[in-house]
């Protein structure tokens, strides 16, 4: 409305000075070097227009050719451009899709449209798809130069440098990359297993704090990562003398996650050694409501190497106490009486933890239990025959791969796994003999051991 109204207001202007011209046509003379013109004001007028419109026709010629070229070239650029990035998606999508032959095609004729960092993911991907990863890692190489794939490139040597076995570079790519990006979820957790592979405790406990900090490790995980990682260290330390940084270690892995034996027997024996008797024994009797195992009942019984069996039999029946039905319970209770000459508690505490399969271990030591009782050499054969076909007990089994360690490692040797470690019996470790009471294949035994 506004513009037309406008329009209109133009329009009766120039229609209202045509008719002042018409009705006042006026003389105009201009002399010049002896010349004289005269002429009226409206022919004046069209003339100066004319000129006006020559001038503004010639100014747009000469700034065509003055520009025209460089525009020219900028709108062939920008062409070059737009199909340089459609051939680009096409081999991404051919990429994304397996086609190595399309994708490769699409890359070296984008390659000669544009040249953008991006030619160089496509590249690398047609590289890798059709097998060849030498190519693929120098396109990677190369996207290290450029900001913007800098990090995606440092991503593809790590895959590479994983594959080939090479771990040193895939760590040193993947700290590159950590300081690029830290807070990437993907890049924190590789970054860790690297550190812990490469058994660098202390640079994997540094990744691991700041994951937790970053929110990127599960709340409820965050005490058993940093206990296992600690325990670790302690281990570590311990292997090296360096006994005082190991039992702060483990007691800081004690206090994270009371069920995590191998710390806590570490910290106990440390204690025991330094005549920390009490102390010791609270942490191992901690241990051992989460979960009883060999090794805690050892460091138990080394908190007072000196002390007479039955003293020491009595220290075991509160340990027992903490965990009545549980085997290892009943086993080390059994090991105890044994140490202490009391034949029918050692017996019956073995009978209770057989159950309805008794394992090797339980077996061997009923073999012990004749022995050192008296009986003949048939009461413990026969216990040593039962003990070669009976199932193996617990053991440290991996979750991941089932490979069976001899002791509690932070990462399982077999498959690098970090705390996969688990003790319980395997799944194939089954008895070859039928279940059953153990008590039922005590007359036999009997009948072999003298008469009184």
């Amino acid at each position: 409305m506004a513009r037309a109204l406008g329009f209109l207001l133009v329009l009766a202007a120039l229609t209202w000075g045509a008719v002042r011209l018409a009705e006042n046509p006026g003389e105009v003379a201009i002399t010049w070097q002896g010349y004289r013109i005269t002429t009226s004001v409206g022919i004046l007028s069209l003339m100066i227009a004319a000129i006006a419109v020559l001038w503004a026709f010639l100014s747009r010629i000469w700034r065509w050719l003055r520009t025209g070229p460089g525009r020219f070239m900028e709108g062939r650029a920008a062409r070059r451009r737009e199909t340089g990035y459609r051939l680009l998606t096409q081999g991404l999508v051919a990429a994304a899709a397996g086609d190595a032959k399309a994708a490769r095609q699409f890359g070296a004729k984008a390659g000669r449209l544009v040249q953008t960092p991006l030619n160089l993911l496509l590249l690398a991907q047609a590289a890798q798809l059709n097998g060849d990863e030498a190519g693929a890692g120098r396109y990677f190489e190369a996207m290290l130069e450029h900001s913007e794939t800098e990090f995606l490139g440092l991503r593809g040597l790590i895959v590479q440098a994983t594959k080939a076995g090479d771990w040193e570079a895939a760590r040193g790519h993947a700290r590159r990359a950590y300081g690029l990006r830290p807070d990437t979820e993907w890049l924190s957790s590789v970054l860790f297993d690297l550190e812990a592979r490469a058994d660098d405790w202390r640079a994997a406990q540094k990744t691991l704090e700041a994951a937790i900090r970053a929110k990127l490790v599960d709340p409820l995980d965050a005490p058993r990562r940093r206990a296992v990682v600690l325990a670790a260290r302690a281990q570590r330390c311990r292997d090296d003398g360096a006994d005082e940084d190991a039992l702060a270690l483990a007691r800081e892995a004690h206090k994270l996650d009371h069920g995590l034996v191998a710390a806590t027997a570490l910290a106990a024996g440390l204690l025991a050694s330094r005549g920390k008797a009490r102390a010791a024994a609270k942490m191992v009797e901690a241990g051992w409501k989460c979960g009883p195992h060999p090794d805690l009942a050892r460091a138990y019984a080394e908190i007072a190497p000196d002390e007479p069996a039955l003293e020491r039999t009595r220290r075991f029946e509160r340990l027992h106490a903490l965990n009545p039905d549980h085997p290892e319970s009943r086993i080390a209770l059994a090991e105890a009486a044994l140490d202490a000459e009391l034949w029918g508690a050692a017996r019956r505490h073995l009978e209770d933890a057989a159950g309805e399969r008794p394992t090797q271990r339980v077996y061997r030591l009923l073999a012990t239990l004749e022995e050192r009782q008296g009986g003949d050499a048939e009461a413990i054969r026969h216990w040593l025959l039962r003990a070669a076909s009976a199932a193996p007990g617990a053991a440290w089994l991996c979750g991941k791969c089932g490979a069976v360690s001899d002791h509690w490692r932070a990462r399982c040797e077999a498959c690098d796994s970090f705390d996969s470690l688990a003790w319980k019996v395997p799944r194939t470790a089954a008895s070859s003999e039928p279940p059953g009471d153990i008590k039922s294949l005590m007359p036999a035994v009997d009948a072999a051991l003298p008469q009184e």
